[in-house]
C-alpha cells in the first residue's frame, strides 16, 4: 500500500509557473461546484489526473510526474485494474529521469513493481529509496512486502520492524499483521490489523486504504473459521468504500461457506462487474456448481483461463491462481505443475510451497509433494486449505494417522473452507475412520459461524 496525502499537492515544491497552471485548472474546474456537490474520492482522483496530464504537457516536472504516478497507483488500487499500475510506472520513471534522487518516486516505483509481481525490481527500487532517504518508513514497508512474497520472512520482519519504528500507522501495522498471519500468530495479527484500522480512521487516511485493511481482516477471520467476524468486517469494508471489489468477494466467500449460495453468487457477480479477476470468476463457477447450474459454471470456468492468459502481464500475475484452479478442479495436471515450478523459482513463500505440493499431488506425485507441503505448514499457519492439502497428500501415501490429523485440523479450522472441496475433505476423513459430523457440529455451535 502506498501512502497518499489527503491534501493534494501539499508536499510538492512546485515551480511558480506550474503552480499558476494548477490554480487556474483547479479554480475553473471547481468554480461551479458547491460544497454539497463535492466529488467522490474516485472522481477527485480522476479530476486530479486530468489536471496533471494537462500541466505536464506544457511543463514537464519531476515532482508532478511523481504525483501523477501516485494518483495512477491509487486508481489501480481502487479498481484492481493493472493498466493504472503500468501508467503509474511510466510516470514515475519520467520523474526519476528528470530528478534521479527523488526518493519518493523510487519508493512509489517499488510499490508499482511489487503490484506487477516484479519482486526483484521492487526490492531494488525500495533499497534505492532507502539509500536516498533512510527515514522513509514506507520504503521499508514495500521492501518488506517484496520479501514476504518471496518467502524471506526474517528479512521481512526486520523491514517491517524498521517501518514501525519510524512510523506506526495504518500502513505499518497492517503489513506486520500479514507476516504474523503467515507465521500463525493469529492473536497478534488480529490486534495489529485492528490497530491499523483504528489508526487509519483517526488519521483520516484515504477510504480505500481503510477499506483494504478491513477486507484483509475479514479474510483473516475467514481463514480462522470465524465467519461472523469475517462477515462483519466485510460489511464494514463495503460501508467504508461502497462497491469495493475486495469486500464484495470476501462477503461472497462467507455466504458460500454458510450455504447461502444465491447471495454468494450475487456478491461474486458484483465483484466481477468491478474487475473480472480470475479468482473471483473461478469462485463464482464453483458456487454455480454447488447450485447445480452446470452450464453457468462451465461458462465461468472457461473464462478463468482466458482472463489469466489474456496478455503477457496477466500470465505473470495470475500464474498461482491458475495453479490453484487447475489443481482444485483436477485438470491440466502437467500445466499446473509447470506453472507452479515457475512460480516456485521466484516465490518460495509458504503458499508457493503449497501450490507446488497440491499440483504435484494432482499429477500423481504425492511423494514429491510431501516435502513441499511440510514446508508450507512449517509455521502452523491457520488455514484450512493448507491442512486439507496435507491430509490428501498423506492419504495418497497411506500415512493414515497424519492424513486423519490434518483433515481433522482443516475441518476444525473451517469446515466449509471452499465449495466443491469441503465435501471432499469430509468424505476422505470419513474413509480414514474419522467422524466428520463431529467437526461440523463443533463449528455450528462455536459461535464463529
Amino acid at each position: 500500500m502506498t501512502p497518499s496525502s489527503n491534501n493534494r499537492f501539499s508536499s510538492l515544491s512546485i515551480p511558480k509557473i506550474v503552480l499558476a497552471f494548477l490554480l487556474v485548472a483547479l479554480l475553473s474546474s471547481g468554480s461551479a461546484r458547491t460544497q454539497s456537490q463535492a466529488p467522490t474520492p474516485a472522481a477527485q482522483i480522476d479530476r486530479d489526473i486530468t489536471i496533471l496530464q494537462t500541466v505536464l504537457k506544457r511543463h514537464p516536472d519531476a515532482e508532478l510526474y511523481y504525483r501523477l504516478g501516485d494518483l495512477y497507483s491509487q486508481k489501480g488500487r481502487q479498481t484492481g485494474d493493472i493498466t493504472y499500475f503500468n501508467l503509474s510506472g511510466n510516470s514515475l520513471r519520467e520523474a526519476i529521469k528528470l530528478q534521479p534522487r527523488l526518493a519518493p518516486a523510487h519508493r512509489h516505483l517499488a510499490f508499482v513493481l511489487y503490484a506487477l509481481h516484479d519482486f526483484a525490481g521492487a526490492t531494488t527500487a525500495a533499497n534505492t529509496a532507502i539509500k536516498l532517504d533512510p527515514n522513509d518508513s514506507y520504503a521499508y514497508g514495500v521492501l518488506g512486502d517484496a520479501q514476504l512474497e518471496t518467502g524471506e520472512y526474517a528479512p521481512a520482519a526486520r523491514s517491517y520492524g524498521q517501518m514501525i519504528a519510524l512510523k506506526a500507522d495504518l500502513y505499518s501495522y497492517s503489513r506486520r499483521s500479514g507476516l504474523e498471519t503467515m507465521r500463525g500468530d493469529d492473536q497478534t495479527a488480529i490486534a495489529d490489523m485492528r490497530h491499523a484500522i483504528a489508526d487509519g480512521i483517526a488519521a483520516g487516511e484515504p477510504l480505500e486504504g481503510i477499506a483494504w485493511a478491513q477486507a484483509m481482516l475479514a479474510e483473516d477471520y475467514f481463514r480462522m473459521g470465524k465467519l461472523n467476524d469475517a462477515d462483519a468486517q466485510g460489511a464494514a469494508s463495503l460501508k467504508t468504500y461502497p462497491n469495493y471489489y475486495r469486500a464484495l468477494a470476501i462477503l461472497g466467500q462467507v455466504r458460500a461457506a454458510r450455504g447461502k449460495l444465491d447471495e454468494a453468487a450475487d456478491f461474486y457477480r458484483r465483484a466481477i462487474a468491478v474487475i473480472p479477476l480470475p479468482q473471483y470468476v473461478a469462485a463464482l463457477g464453483d458456487v454455480y456448481t454447488e447450485m447445480g447450474r452446470v452450464s453457468d459454471a462451465k461458462q465461468q470456468h472457461d473464462l478463468v483461463e482466458f482472463i489469466a492468459r489474456l496478455n503477457k502481464l496477466n500470465q505473470v500475475l495470475y500464474n498461482r491462481v491458475l495453479v490453484d484452479y487447475y489443481a482444485d478442479h483436477d485438470v491440466q495436471h502437467q500445466q499446473a505443475v509447470a506453472l507452479a515450478v515457475g512460480e516456485y523459482q521466484i516465490r518460495r513463500d509458504i503458499y508457493g510451497e503449497d501450490a507446488l505440493a497440491w499440483s504435484l499431488y494432482r499429477d500423481g506425485k504425492a511423494d514429491a509433494a510431501l516435502p513441499h507441503i511440510i514446508a508450507a505448514l512449517r509455521f502452523n499457519t491457520t488455514d484450512a486449505r493448507l491442512y486439507f492439502h496435507a491430509g490428501m497428500i498423506s492419504a495418497a501415501l497411506a500415512h493414515k494417522t497424519e492424513a486423519r490429523a490434518n483433515l481433522d485440523r482443516a475441518m476444525t479450522i473451517n469446515a466449509h473452507f471452499q465449495p466443491i472441496l469441503d465435501n471432499v475433505a469430509s468424505r476422505e476423513y470419513a474413509a480414514l475412520g474419522g467422524d466428520p459430523t463431529v467437526q461440523y457440529a463443533a463449528k455450528a455451535t462455536s459461535g464463529s459461524r
